[in-house]
């Protein structure tokens, strides 16, 4: 199973969306999908596991749509990875001659790999790609400004 799927991409960019809305404004999915060119129906399916595992809010109403369910300091691309692929994201090696020098040496690396991995999805907040799409947006603005 790839780590960094469609799914990802288009939660991690519908996320930073609503992190992107004035505090306690929601969006409505078409919007998001709209500004994030993410085909509405597929951003429907993510919304609701993201909701499901807590990431984001459901609001009712004529005026409703989807908060954040945590601050974006609160929320790491880890807990996104794991709403929509569960705790073993990069696969499961396949059983077999354990005894063999080799099969041990690539579970080994395997186990460092997911470590890794996990360690730096942990590390990114939602907090930190907000500040990275900000830097991004004021070098787009002073290059137009050229």
């Amino acid at each position: 199973m790839a780590l960094f799927t469609s799914k990802v991409d288009y939660a991690l960019r519908a996320l930073l969306d609503l992190a992107a809305q004035p505090p306690g404004r929601p969006a409505q999915s078409r919007e998001i999908a709209a500004r994030q060119d993410i085909p509405e129906s597929y951003l429907n399916q993510l919304l609701v596991v993201l909701r499901r595992a807590g990431l984001i809010r459901s609001v009712r109403g004529a005026s409703g749509g989807y908060v954040l369910g945590r601050e974006p300091r609160l929320l790491t691309a880890h807990d996104v990875v794991r709403a929509l692929h569960g705790e073993d994201f990069l696969g499961e090696l396949p059983t077999g001659a354990e005894t063999a020098p080799a099969a041990w040496v690539v579970r080994s690396f395997h186990g460092r790999l997911s470590e890794t991995v996990a360690q730096s999805l942990a590390e990114t907040t939602l907090a930190d790609l907000v500040v990275e799409l900000q830097r991004l947006d004021e070098a787009q603005s002073l290059m137009l400004g050229l």
